[in-house]
């Protein structure tokens, strides 16, 4: 019998409920020993030998038993698993199919709840795509996670280059480090390449191999050729598909570089950039270099510094070996060498560190996407409980088919195997919609994406995002169908089938599952809804803040000023900065031009301290982090600005460079205008018109008077700095223009009036309009708006639909009730009252659970308000009083179907 019945099909064997354990195959297999052992016995016995003779000699010659049994133990094993996987994906395969059949029976309910997950899970895609992408995923490079950016970092977060001593000496002595290359952009003149913005980049000779990158086509730089003057460099991909029509005949053609002759010797990669870019005024976008040359390590001043870890040494390991390098250095190798010099002494001392992709991106973008991500996981939820509800409904339609399954020997954990299966078909199927979702989702992230992410533009769907959404489709088929699958088979078998002809109401303990779903789908709407409402209330606040000055018409460029204008006497290049401003200040429709960046957009400086004089007690106060514009006189009246005591610097300071007196004289106090949050800052409430300031740093002391306060830039969304405002203009050339209509023609006449303007050439780099700054200054808020606003409308339409269903079908479930009532009399307000009181009860318990947990959670969105506390009442009241009426008018409509219930034809049917 067991080797006949392991000869038998599966299905058969399954049909005849014959065993085949693995306790039941090693009986056999001790039974089939003991069998051998007594016929060589009864041989043995047979040929003269006594008992235990022939026993002892039956066991010699069949060897040791306890190790075949050992043996046929193991490979029992094996098989049983074997066959039990099998058997598992045998009846897996007919639960699918089964589930198939069943969905094309019911394909209202398989689109419905398949485009509910969809747009739970897409939400998911999208947004976990955005996190992946910023703070996640590595570089695109090969081991891009190992690559990072060696700077000097305050505890305040201002960031600035490290200096020359420092780099070498990391280069000689950190461990931790693989390799170390630098790159610095330069405004250097292109020649006969037509094109203005051209501006070539200085890196060492191992860059590419530190990003893990090859040339497209010829070579990259040797390391010889960092010490001398080689004359050769490299395109990138984009100027030699332009400029040479992507002719493998540029290598060995010639370009001139601010008048020198270079041989072109390679072409970077399509995709090659300089990462994490660190510019020194906050809102400067740097133009992507098209040209590189050859540098050395040694020779590249307040460039970008990046290094490749070694292989298992994180970043913070990196940071602490370079900080115990970095303090057996001399002092002033310790400061950041920013556009401004090294950190004063005053200041906080800045601690190297190596710095990730993901350490540049702004923090309030990073708040965002974790209140989005947040979101995204409640719209999930609610997703969830809806489809579980309908995965009820489904159930409870199904009873007699699960009684009769059961009635024929079918175990719980089967039914419930066959529910948890057709649920992850759902949700396998709404992963895949989902994607494409997704896909249109990310289109409008990429739209309303604010600046600082800007990296966003090429963002798509990878494959790490493709296994996330794989993962969270299994995981939420099994959330939502683990309830389902819970009650599958439940009940009295016999109670069931007796009483399937006739509509009962649905059991208790489904009816309460069913409403706790309902309850919790409202108050993550309700969550969700006033997060939106809180940050639409901030954004309108934001639009109405007081600037402090006016955007409308302004007009700033970046005029990057090349070494040949470097090398002018002080009084010419002011010359040519006026003829500049004049051209510019003569173009049609401007008003008036003059130096400066937009408003607010100053230069950081990078920890030096600002220290005021000693008041009445004795004390001094300092300033650390603030910012510095460096302007004309008529900057304040060009940008709407309001001078609120004393006067603008003297015009003069921009004529004469401001030096040491012959003699050992100190130099006399440079004239400064600060802003009102600074001069609190020094000097309290007392005026600060005529007094003092200085600032400390290894080359000196340099001192100020302050002439004039100035109203505070407000920019939404930003803390408002301390500002300093003085003459003359440093090396680079920001200018700002007003006119009547700020468009951008006027942005590209700019420019053409700047290049042509009869000097020099110079190269401007970037053109800001006014409009377009106040835009991007509102954007972190309208991108998490938005999208939050979104998906909470998608959330509050899920929980409307989830309650219109249960209270439909609970309608459904209680018509022989309702035409009862009727018959005897009942009107049909009673009625009314009687379905909406279920639907107003379950909205009730959901705002009230929702309230609290929206209390408890809006403090996550501080950051992203302003004006607008996170437990504003108005917003608490006005989604509240939405969300009730969206939860009355989803119970009404139910009702009014209750009352088309004819009496007669409920009874008759019971």
């Amino acid at each position: 019998m067991p080797i006949f019945s392991s000869r038998l099909p599966n299905g058969v064997r399954r049909l005849f409920r014959l065993p085949r354990s693995r306790a039941r195959m090693l009986r056999e297999i001790d039974e089939e020993v003991d069998a051998h052992l007594a016929m060589r016995v009864a041989d043995l016995r047979a040929a003269g030998l006594g008992e235990a003779e022939a026993r002892a000699e039956a066991i010699r010659r069949f060897g040791d038993a306890e190790e075949f049994r050992a043996h046929a133990a193991r490979r029992v094993t094996r098989k049983a698993r074997w066959e039990s996987a099998i058997d598992w994906l045998a009846e897996w395969r007919q639960d699918v199919r089964f589930a198939g059949r069943q969905f094309r029976k019911s394909p209202a309910f398989v689109a419905l709840a398949v485009l509910t997950l969809a747009l739970g899970i897409g939400a998911n895609t999208a947004i976990f795509t955005v996190v992946h992408r910023l703070l996640l995923a590595p570089l695109p490079y090969p081991d891009g996670n190992r690559i990072v950016m060696l700077a000097m970092r305050s505890d305040a977060g201002a960031t600035s280059p490290p200096r020359r001593d420092a780099v070498l000496a990391w280069r000689d002595r950190a461990r931790s480090l693989e390799s170390i290359a630098a790159v610095n952009v330069r405004a250097i003149l292109v020649q006969q390449l037509g094109e203005q913005d051209t501006i070539p980049a200085y890196i060492t000779s191992n860059f590419l191999d530190l990003l893990g990158v090859a040339p497209a086509i010829g070579r990259g730089f040797t390391t010889s050729e960092e010490h001398t003057n080689a004359g050769v460099a490299m395109i990138t991909y984009g100027l030699w598909q332009r400029q040479y029509g992507g002719s493998p005949g540029v290598l060995g053609s010639t370009l001139r570089v601010d008048g020198t002759p270079y041989t072109i010797v390679g072409v970077t990669p399509r995709d090659m950039s300089i990462p994490m870019t660190m510019p020194a005024r906050a809102n400067l976008h740097e133009a992507m270099p098209s040209i590189w040359l050859p540098a050395s390590l040694d020779s590249i001043r307040s460039g970008e510094v990046f290094a490749r870890l070694r292989p298992g040494v994180s970043a913070e390991a990196a940071s602490r070996e370079m900080q115990s390098i970095l303090a057996g250095l001399p002092a002033p190798a310790r400061q950041g060498g920013g556009f401004f010099g090294a950190h004063g002494a005053a200041g906080a001392p800045p601690r190297a560190r190596a710095l990730r992709a993901q350490d540049f991106v702004d923090p309030r973008e990073v708040r965002a996407l974790d209140v989005l991500f947040v979101a995204v996981g409640a719209l999930l939820l609610i997703a969830c409980a809806n489809v579980a509800n309908l995965l009820m409904s489904r159930a409870w339609t199904r009873r007699r088919e699960f009684a009769v399954r059961v009635a024929l020997g079918a175990g719980r954990g089967r039914l419930a195997r066959l529910v948890l299966t057709e649920s992850l078909l759902l949700s396998l199927v709404a992963g895949a919609l989902g994607v494409l979702l997704a896909w249109q989702l990310l289109r409008l992230i990429i739209a309303l994406r604010p600046p600082a992410l800007a990296d966003l533009a090429g963002v798509h769907i990878e494959p790490a995002v493709l296994f996330w959404t794989a993962g969270i489709s299994i995981v939420t088929g099994i959330l939502f169908g683990s309830t389902p699958a819970l009650f599958a088979g439940g009940g009295a078998v016999g109670d069931i089938l007796r009483n399937e002809s006739r509509a009962g109401s649905a059991d208790r303990g489904i009816r309460r599952i069913r409403s706790a779903f309902i309850v919790a789908e409202i108050a993550l709407s309700l969550v969700l809804l006033v997060g939106a409402g809180l940050l639409v209330r901030s954004f309108v606040a934001l639009e109405q803040t007081p600037l402090g000055f006016d955007p409308h018409g302004l007009v700033a460029a970046d005029v990057l000023l090349p070494p040949p204008v470097h090398r002018l006497s002080f009084d010419a290049r002011v010359a040519l900065e006026r003829q500049i401003v004049a051209r510019v200040g003569a173009m049609p429709g401007v008003s008036e031009a003059g130096i400066g960046t937009l408003p607010g957009e100053g230069y950081r400086i990078f920890g030096t301290s600002l220290e005021s004089d000693v008041d009445a007690t004795g004390n001094s106060h300092s300033a650390s982090d603030f910012t510095i514009t460096f302007l004309t006189p008529n900057y304040f009246r060009l940008t709407g600005m309001t001078l609120l005591a004393g006067r603008l610097p003297d015009s003069t300071r921009w004529q004469a460079p401001i030096g040491p007196i012959p003699g050992g004289a100190p130099a006399p106090a440079t004239e400064i205008v600060v802003n009102r949050t600074l001069a609190r800052q020094l000097w309290g409430d007392e005026s600060a018109v005529g007094r003092r300031a200085h600032s400390s740093h290894p080359g000196g002391v340099d001192s100020y008077v302050v002439v004039g306060v100035v109203q505070d830039v407000r920019l939404p969304g930003r803390l408002t700095q301390p500002a300093v405002y003085e003459t003359p203009a440093p090396a680079e050339l920001p200018i700002i223009a007003r006119t009547s209509t700020a468009s951008r023609d006027v942005a590209a006449a700019m420019r053409a009036a700047i290049a042509g303007y009869g000097g020099p050439p110079v190269v401007a780099q970037t053109v800001t309009l006014g409009d377009d700054y106040l835009r991007d200054a509102l954007a972190p808020t309208r991108f998490a708006m938005a999208l939050l606003a979104t998906f909470a409308l998608v959330a509050l339409l899920l929980s409307a639909v989830g309650l219109y269903s249960a209270i439909a079908y609970s309608v459904s479930q209680r018509t022989r009730e309702i035409g009862i009532r009727v018959a005897l009399g009942a009107e049909s307000r009673a009625i009314v009252r009687l379905v909406v009181g279920d639907g107003v009860r379950l909205a009730l318990a959901g705002l009230v659970i929702g309230a609290v947990a929206a209390i408890a959670t809006t403090r996550a969105l501080t950051s992203l308000l302003y004006d607008v506390s996170p437990n504003d009442p108005f917003t608490f009241a006005a989604i509240a009083v939405l969300v009730a009426a969206i939860a009355l008018l989803a119970s009404y409509l139910p009702a009014r179907r209750a009352l088309r219930i004819d009496p007669t034809e409920a009874l008759r049917a019971e």
